[in-house]
């Protein structure tokens, strides 16, 4: 018994510290962001590279708040990321307690098509999406970015939801219906409620993810008007020179609401990630 306790031990051991030196490494890159963002161009390129910023300066934060481009990526991204997030959960929310609850003909075969939608490659999607926005008008506009990124968000979101649904039990909204209470009345107070961890879960991931989208946001743009804040840091990658500082300054600036959202609602995300897998 002594030695299994050991070997356990050692086993758990050699876990944490293969945790430690991945969280180190990811760590390590985020704090290099950072600490870019604070050093002159000139010290970027120096060789061997500096740990910290030798000369530490806020020149880099000063070029992207003194350019209005730069304040039109940032609400760009957090509109469309919000109204994309927005439609997400509405469409994902009704179809996904569908699904849960109704039975129908073919529902199966449905479902399984929305899961189809999330294995084609976004980079295949480019020309039709193109065509399609461009013959509508909507090329260069909040409204086909908005789309796209709904689009591409939706299906994870029935397929997420769908299961947190499935781990509330029907007898409760069978329960409010004896007492008196409509389909849609049992359902808004009884699993739409309890459903608030998942749906917080999901509608942060869709926002995530039309933050994250930079490939569309480059096609389906012209202008700074409508190009959301990927594009903008693209922007300074140029043929022969490039704004390190600069780039990490705008990395850091775009990660921010991210990181603050994520430690607001962890605890929406761990359980709304994990319960729906639960059926009960």
């Amino acid at each position: 018994m002594t030695g299994k306790k050991s070997l356990n031990w050692i086993k758990i051991l050699l876990w944490v510290l293969l945790v430690l030196i991945v969280a180190a490494i990811l760590l390590f890159a985020v704090y290099w962001m950072i600490a870019t963002s604070f050093k002159p161009n000139s010290e970027v390129f120096k060789y061997p590279p500096s740990l910290f910023p030798l000369k530490p300066t806020l020149d880099a934060y000063k070029t992207i708040l003194r350019d209005i481009k730069f304040v039109h990526y940032f609400g760009n991204s957090y509109f469309i990321a919000g109204m994309a997030s927005l439609i997400s959960i509405i469409i994902g929310s009704l179809a996904g307690y569908g699904f849960s609850r109704f039975k129908m003909i073919g529902g199966n075969t449905l479902l399984m098509s929305v899961l189809l939608l999330m294995m084609f490659p976004r980079v295949v999607l480019i020309i039709p999406y193109f065509n399609i926005m461009n013959s509508l008008k909507l090329y260069d506009t909040y409204t086909a970015l908005i789309i796209i990124n709904a689009s591409f968000t939706l299906p994870f979101s029935i397929w997420m939801l769908k299961g947190y649904f499935d781990s509330i039990p029907q007898d409760m909204e069978e329960a409010a219906m004896v007492d008196g209470c409509s389909r849609l009345q049992a359902a808004y107070m009884i699993s739409f409620r309890l459903a608030m961890p998942g749906v917080v879960a999901t509608a942060v991931y869709a926002f995530l993810e039309a933050w994250n989208e930079y490939l569309f946001g480059l096609i389906l743009t012209k202008s700074y008007l409508r190009s959301p804040i990927t594009v903008g840091i693209g922007q300074f990658f140029g043929q022969f020179t490039m704004n390190w500082n600069v780039i990490m300054a705008m990395s850091v600036m775009a990660s921010l609401p991210l990181m603050i959202i994520f430690i607001f609602l962890q605890r929406y995300l761990i359980s709304g990630m994990t319960a729906g897998a639960i059926k009960q």
